[in-house]
């Protein structure tokens, strides 16, 4: 196809696109080093705090089938631009803060909608319509982008708020973030060059796909989904579950770790470095789960994901007990690895169900359920902490998340409606 022999072209978005995604979830990660700082100076519960968290999820979730539409039918460079300019609006706002309501307002709903619309939705479904055959490794790659983010962007966060306070910093992040989104957006980002697939292919396998939803289906690729249509079959259920518990144990985990480690005895701005190692790890971890995915089945790879997170938990529960100082190391790469494969496998699972002209609607409404799966981990964790005072018990249910969301992936099964499953073995050409 012609997008096939656009390399250069197609390479160079995937490069804005994880630069663009390290910038946006720069604003959302480093929520919990300000989370660290709102509480010291303002003295909320951690429930109340953690629950600006939990909405902006909801929000930045809820607008995803929105934006997706909008890429699909309209223009992801104006989709960009506007999003940036919104969030640029609410995090100088950010800065301004003296009550609770005021973050709520201007980091949950401002910001949380101009991270929707320069995010994960917007980004995976531009990659998604310039690659086919490459999926794993361009997801993988872009991913990254947010690793990258949460590796160098955290720490430096930590670094500007102990130097000249976070409400500066909030103001260096409102100007530096969006202009460069902007700048990327007007350069780079082109219309998708792949076209639609023909109505008569459409009603060809519309038919056969819907008899056998359940089972091994070659023709099920071939169909150019609708929203609605998707809707209708039992794996967009399905993967609506599982993409809510993976949601629910990345942000719970990630929103609380920095508070955890501090609660422990380690000093705030090393704990700030431990959530950097995550990010630096889920940067290979992203790219590494991308590819094998491609090789050897999403099912197989998201399985040894499961492991790594279960392990990062066992890890945090031991620390409890033993403050020994090498275990926040292993956690961060058990848990970066863990966080890498949870994030990069659900775009490409949803598109080997779901690929088409209706790709980021489709996606954006699961990453709409994602994202409450995210927005009540958030603020459940607070609320477990504040009712009895230790995180262990929510280590526990991310445990517990996991193993259900492992489950509900095999039951979902990617690998009796992906074409060569087990291809991928090209690499860049």
């Amino acid at each position: 196809m012609e997008n096939e022999k656009r390399l250069p072209l197609r390479w160079i978005i995937v490069g804005v696109s994880f630069t663009t995604l390290a910038l946006t979830y720069t604003v959302m990660y480093s929520f919990s080093v300000f989370f660290v700082a709102l509480l010291k100076e303002f003295g909320w519960s951690r429930s109340v705090t953690a629950g600006a968290f939990s909405l902006f999820w909801i929000l930045h979730g809820i607008i995803g089938p929105f934006v997706g539409n909008l890429v699909d039918r309209w223009s992801a460079r104006w989709v960009f631009l506007i999003g940036s300019l919104l969030l640029g609006a609410g995090l100088a706002l950010c800065s301004c803060i003296d009550s609770w309501w005021q973050l709520y307002l201007f980091f949950s709903v401002i910001s949380a909608v101009g991270v929707g619309s320069t995010g994960w939705v917007p980004n995976s479904t531009v990659i998604l319509n310039w690659f086919e055959k490459k999926r794993g490794l361009a997801m993988g790659i872009i991913s990254a982008g947010v690793g990258m983010g949460i590796f160098a962007c955290v720490p430096a966060v930590q670094h500007l708020i102990n130097a000249v306070g976070w409400r500066m910093t909030y103001r260096l992040m409102a100007f530096i973030i969006p202009l460069s989104i902007m700048v990327m957006a007007i350069l780079f980002l082109k219309k998708r060059p792949r076209p639609a697939p023909s109505n008569e292919a459409q009603e060809e396998t519309l038919h056969t796909t819907a008899q056998d939803s359940s089972g091994t289906n070659e023709k099920w690729g071939l169909h150019s989904w609708t929203l609605r249509q998707a809707m209708r079959t039992r794996q967009f259920r399905i993967l609506s579950l599982c993409f809510f518990f993976t949601s629910f144990i990345n942000q719970s985990v990630l929103t609380h770790h920095v508070a955890f480690f501090v609660d422990q005895g380690l000093q705030a701005l090393f704990a700030s470095y431990i959530a950097g190692l995550v990010g630096m790890v889920s940067i290979v971890g992203k790219i590494f789960w991308g590819v094998l995915s491609d090789r050897i089945g999403r099912e197989v790879t998201f399985t040894l994901v499961i492991v790594c997170t279960i392990c990062a938990m066992v890890l945090l529960i031991i620390f409890t007990r033993l403050s020994f100082l090498k275990i926040p190391y292993f956690y961060a790469l058990f848990f970066g690895l863990g966080y890498a494969g949870l994030a990069v496998l659900s775009p490409l699972i949803a598109a080997d169900f779901f690929a088409g002209t209706a790709y980021g609607s489709i996606y954006g409404m699961l990453y709409l359920i994602n994202g409450l799966g995210g927005a009540f981990g958030a603020w459940f964790a607070g609320f477990l902490y504040d009712y009895v005072q230790s995180y262990v018990p929510l280590f526990i249910a991310v445990i517990a998340c996991a193993l259900l969301a492992c489950v509900t992936l095999w039951m979902a099964a990617p690998r009796r409606v992906r074409p060569g499953s087990h291809s991928g073995s090209e690499m860049f050409s």
